[in-house]
């Protein structure tokens, strides 16, 4: 039986994992210097009641914010209703948008707003945890400004056996 460790090979072998190691050290100093993660702008923000036209009057909204890197998706909520409808707005969401370039784009139908028809888009601005923009709804005929605010986490409750 022949000897598997001849020059020829060795060689072969350690320049090949020489190789492998430069070249994952290469990419990973790119990856550590030019690839960034999205910013994590998923919750609840809540939109003060305010002098809202149309359906929505004066009450007070919810925005669920769910995050997949640049990819949102979201449902827009009333207050009285958040408690009952969340989980199921959590598992299907009735808007879709991105965040890109610091700005939150979102717009879908108001399936869960009980007293409105049609479609509703939002885009905003997010800065130290308020969120800046306007909300359209396909029933009136123009954006309507507001600001809100991330409600902080509530707290899991862990269940004993």
């Amino acid at each position: 039986m022949g000897s598997h460790f001849t020059l020829k090979s060795l060689s072969f072998y350690g320049s090949a994992i020489a190789f492998v190691i430069i070249l994952f050290s290469v990419v990973t100093t790119y990856g550590e210097a030019n690839l960034k993660a999205a910013e994590k702008i998923d919750g609840r923000y809540q939109i003060p009641a305010q002098d809202l036209p149309g359906c929505l009057k004066s009450e007070q909204l919810i925005l669920l914010v769910q995050q997949s890197g640049i990819y949102l998706t979201g449902s827009l909520l009333t207050a009285d209703t958040a408690d009952t409808l969340e989980k199921r707005a959590t598992e299907r969401p009735s808007m879709t948008g991105n965040w890109e370039n610091q700005r939150l784009t979102l717009h879908g139908d108001a399936s869960y707003l009980p007293k409105c028809q049609g479609e509703v888009k939002l885009q905003g601005t997010i800065a130290q945890q308020s969120l800046n923009g306007t909300l359209n709804l396909s029933a009136t005929p123009s954006d309507i400004p507001f600001s809100a605010k991330l409600e902080a986490p509530q707290p899991t409750q862990s269940q004993g056996h």
